[in-house]
């Protein structure tokens, strides 16, 4: 099929995918968005008419993929009835899905809006991603490009009502009654039986440090006590004693979950490591995504 046909066809197509949309039952799109989605149409099939019934000029032999004048003036005009009425849902590039373009835009991102937007944007963009490498396949046929087309415009319709329905959520959440707070559980104490005063001064340094020490079981003579100042993003390590002696043996600290690990051993080195970090706790609402994006 010649590029012509070829474009003819896709803006014919999403003509369809547009007059579809346009009459559905659904309360959306409003009725904006559904006169828009009305013109975008008729542009389109002005654009499919002109690809019609171009003749593209032959250069050495070689057939030239031009975009008649009236084919562009009209799907510019699509596109900016597109970006003008964000209550259609079609991307104000849809000339370059008519067009061919080698590599089509992805609709601008609607971040930042929290882990729950970031994930949902993502996982749009992806498959968006994944149709333009389909849809751009020289091989494709006329059946399987309309699918493609379907699907992608689809993706655009679910990005475009992404920010209402985070939106719409977020004032539900504001609208509920605050729960009360559940009480927050009191670690058990530590047992210090047994223990040298230099590791009750160590397990006291990492309380002051923030770090909360709690029980963390013995396992083949040594015992744990388990750090964790709070959060994804927050310090936490082991602290390892000596079920015998009780004396200390080792510390390992990371800062977050994607932190480096930073170790000492000997009850000198391991206080030495304890006075010498800088000790982080990330808050419960944190939505950073990176521990150095979450520190200040």
């Amino acid at each position: 099929m010649s590029y012509a046909a070829s474009s003819a066809h896709r803006a014919a197509t999403i003509a369809t995918i547009a007059r579809t949309r346009a009459a559905s039952p659904a309360p959306i799109p409003n009725a904006e968005g559904r006169a828009a989605l009305t013109k975008i149409a008729d542009l389109l099939d002005t654009a499919a008419d002109a690809f019609r019934s171009s003749t593209p000029a032959v250069i050495d032999g070689i057939t030239m993929n031009e975009i008649p004048a009236d084919a562009y003036f009209a799907l510019n005009n699509a596109e900016n009835i597109a970006a003008d009425t964000p209550a259609a849902g079609f991307p104000a590039t849809l000339s370059q899905y008519v067009t061919r373009r080698e590599n089509i835009d992805l609709p601008p991102s609607l971040l930042p809006g929290g882990p729950v937007l970031i994930a949902r944007e993502g996982d749009l963009f992806a498959r968006l991603l994944a149709l333009h490498g389909h849809y751009l396949t020289v091989t494709a046929t006329e059946e399987s490009t309309a699918a493609a087309l379907e699907a992608a415009f689809t993706l655009h319709w679910k990005h475009a009502r992404l920010a209402e329905d985070v939106a719409a959520d977020a004032e539900h959440r504001r609208n509920q009654p605050a729960a009360e707070p559940a009480p927050a559980a009191e670690p058990a104490p530590l047992d210090l039986t047994g223990l040298t005063a230099y590791t009750v001064g160590v397990i006291r340094l990492a309380e002051k440090e923030g770090l909360r020490p709690s029980e963390g079981g013995t396992h083949r003579g040594v015992r744990r006590i388990v750090l964790n100042a709070g959060g994804k993003h927050g310090t936490f390590g082991t602290l390892q004693i000596g079920a015998r002696s009780g004396k200390v043996l080792r510390l390992e600290l990371i800062h977050g979950n994607d932190g480096t690990p930073r170790r000492a051993q000997g009850p000198m080195n391991v206080r030495l490591l304890l006075c010498a970090e800088y000790i982080h706790a990330c808050p419960d609402d944190c939505t950073a995504f990176t521990t150095n994006r979450c520190r200040p």
